[in-house]
């Protein structure tokens, strides 16, 4: 028996802190004493915290100012595109209410799409609208959404521009910070995961295995996560 790989550098900020905290939880129930660990589980909890603490720091920055408001103004078009094609469902052209039943599909398929977090909300709106912009271009013009499209096109961009200026921004200096911070907590990781498995060949498995064996299920359900983020990804990639 062994701890199971896990590539951390795929795991998404939050699942990042998620799954160490998940670690961290699984060791002081078994104990640092009694797993042995007392080398190296000061430096990961050391991280830990410096991670938590970078994360709160950008998830701040992501949720106030321009990207907010940038956020807000998009949610503001997409949600006053589902009104139009709503009231279009009751509109006295039947002709128009055949277009707006075919785009109310393609908005349900969408649904929620305002809650997701913001780069995933920024994919989506993206498919939505080629997916607007070509196939459903005539119900569009029947129902009245082409210049609705267009101004959802600038919103998504103007957050994709915002995003991207914060990332590259020398004074924005929280997502260096959280990537640094992940540098640090994986190479403590490591260290403790090491030092369980050497001591499982040295002692035995018998005092680590029940650690072990609860490690591994939470590794195997974020690689799990991660391998159907990876297949849909790859699933969105085609349709595009």
């Amino acid at each position: 028996m062994e701890i199971l790989k896990i590539k951390l550098t795929n795991l998404r900020n939050e699942e990042h802190k998620n799954f160490h905290t998940e670690v961290n939880d699984l060791v002081v129930r078994f104990t640092v004493e009694a797993l042995k660990i007392q080398r190296y589980y000061p430096a990961f909890t050391a991280a830990l915290d410096a991670e938590a603490e970078a994360l709160d720091v950008v998830q701040k920055s992501m949720f106030t100012g321009p990207i907010a408001d940038a956020d807000h103004t998009r949610d503001t078009t997409t949600l006053g595109m589902e009104d139009m094609v709503d009231a279009a469902l009751r509109h006295f052209n039947p002709d128009v209410r055949a277009a707006a039943r075919r785009l109310k599909i393609v908005f349900d398929s969408f649904k929620g799409i305002t809650t997701k977090p913001y780069d995933a909300q920024t994919a989506a709106t993206d498919v939505l609208l080629t997916q607007l912009q070509t196939t459903y271009r005539t119900d569009m013009q029947m129902v009245g959404l082409t210049d609705w499209a267009t101004e959802l096109t600038a919103n998504n961009q103007a957050l994709k521009n915002l995003v991207g200026e914060r990332y590259t921004d020398e004074t924005g200096k929280p997502p260096l910070n959280m990537k640094e911070a992940r540098k640090q907590l994986d190479a403590a990781y490591r260290n403790v995961a090491k030092l369980v498995d050497c001591l499982m060949f040295v002692e035995g498995p018998e005092a680590y295995e029940a650690f072990v064996a609860e490690l591994n299920e939470r590794i195997d359900k974020y690689n799990t996560n991660m391998s159907l983020r990876d297949g849909r990804n790859a699933e969105d990639e085609v349709e595009e």
